[in-house]
């Protein structure tokens, strides 16, 4: 039985070590010997934008979010802003509609729909302009990002753009921006991504698209960020990384809340990927499937690939030296992940809470994975309560 295990754990390291090593390295040469420039052409016209942004009972916070959107630097000529109402029943509308002067044109749904998908999809047929801009209401842009997420699309192999993500996590002393290790280690992915092919890192806050990709509508137990990436490729174009295009994310400090946003925007793109199950051959696909398998496939294996080899330590524990040892570090990860999840990491510390939040993590990818292999996966988690922000308190927020 002993041979069989050390293949399991062989098996398992292999994994990990492709993923978590072997790509990286990978990308890293094929970068650096790539001919292609990025995303450095220039517009001779720049494109009209439609900024769509879905809401719902978000009186508090809308305001807010017009008046950032109002202060984007683009031509107004060429920029429109559309709310979408799904089914609110506060003062949302009534807010929206004091921006009506502004140029905010609202789209109100009477019957909200279950997931904001369905919402968006509603509002593709709505749109005329060359580019479609869509954010999540949490979101809040620097005033450049709108030139900066339309500047790739000048080059016409180009089909989306993804802005840079930055979390701000709320303290007793404010907001406090985090630029994790992890974080940047994912920018630098897109990055090189982008300079071999296109990124197939999707960013949920803030993505920019051709109207003709946007247009394609996208099932609710989809991923609508991550499947334009797949539908770009399908139609000749491609995804990429525009790091200057930055917007700040409001989130809460709890692990539980970063659970759930993880199985469930997982569990979307695994689903997504299901759905194109084709775009993972290299052979038809070339650099952009290796991306595939390499920045998602690995990624959602990594949890199982952790199990498998945890298993075979258990099972060789007492015949082999080092065992034991790996045991007692995955028996602190799973110690630091109970604390942390009952325990508000703003107290608890980063430093002191990253063991945990990476356990927590895979274990979410793993329940991710489960619920996207399942039939008819329930999208539909805990809620995780929306975030605050520091400006709100203008337009009621408490």
């Amino acid at each position: 039985m002993t041979p069989l295990v050390i293949l399991l754990c062989a098996l398992c390291l292999a994994v990990l070590a492709l993923t978590w090593i072997g790509y990286p390295l990978w990308l890293y040469f094929r970068a650096q010997s790539s001919k292609r420039t990025g995303i450095g052409d220039v517009h001779e016209r720049w494109p009209s934008v439609t900024i769509v942004v879905v809401v719902r009972n978000d009186e508090a916070t809308v305001q807010s979010l017009l008046e950032n959107l109002l202060a984007l630097a683009y031509p107004e000529s060429l920029r429109r802003i559309l709310v979408v109402s799904n089914g609110s029943t506060d003062f949302t509308n009534a807010v929206v509609g004091r921006f009506r002067e502004s140029g905010v044109e609202l789209l109100r749904i009477l019957r909200p729909r279950r997931q904001a998908a369905v919402a968006e999809n509603i509002a593709r047929r709505h749109v005329t302009s060359d580019l479609v801009l869509v954010l999540r209401p949490q979101a809040r842009l620097r005033p450049s990002a709108l030139a900066a997420l339309a500047a790739p699309f000048a080059d016409p192999t180009v089909g989306v753009a993804y802005g840079r993500e930055v979390s701000a996590e709320l303290t007793e002393e404010g907001a406090r921006i985090q630029r994790s290790l992890y974080g940047r280690y994912e920018a630098w992915l897109r990055d090189r991504e982008t300079s071999v092919f296109g990124t197939v890192s999707a960013r949920a806050s803030l993505y920019a698209m051709r109207t003709e990709l946007f247009r394609v509508p996208v099932s609710a137990m989809l991923s609508p960020d991550f499947a334009p990436i797949l539908t770009a490729r399908e139609r000749g174009f491609r995804a990429v990384y525009a790091p200057d295009a930055e917007c700040v994310v409001m989130r809460e400090g709890s692990l539980k809340g970063h659970y759930w946003r993880t199985v469930r925007a997982v569990t979307r793109d695994v689903s997504t990927l299901l759905s194109k199950p084709h775009l993972l051959d290299p052979r038809r696909y070339g650099a952009f499937a290796v991306f595939l398998l390499g920045h998602k496939l690995g990624r959602w294996l990594t949890p199982w690939a952790l199990a498998g080899a945890v298993a075979g330590l258990l099972l060789l524990a007492p015949k082999q030296t080092l065992a034991p040892a790996a045991l007692a570090v995955a028996l602190v990860l799973c110690v630091d992940a109970l604390v942390a999840w009952r325990v508000p990491q703003t107290a608890l510390g980063r430093l002191a809470a990253f063991p945990g939040r990476v356990a927590t993590t895979s274990v979410a990818m793993a329940h991710a994975l489960v619920m996207a292999l399942s039939e008819g996966p329930e999208l539909q988690l805990e809620a995780v309560r929306r975030p605050w922000f520091p400006n709100a308190r203008a337009s009621g927020a408490h």
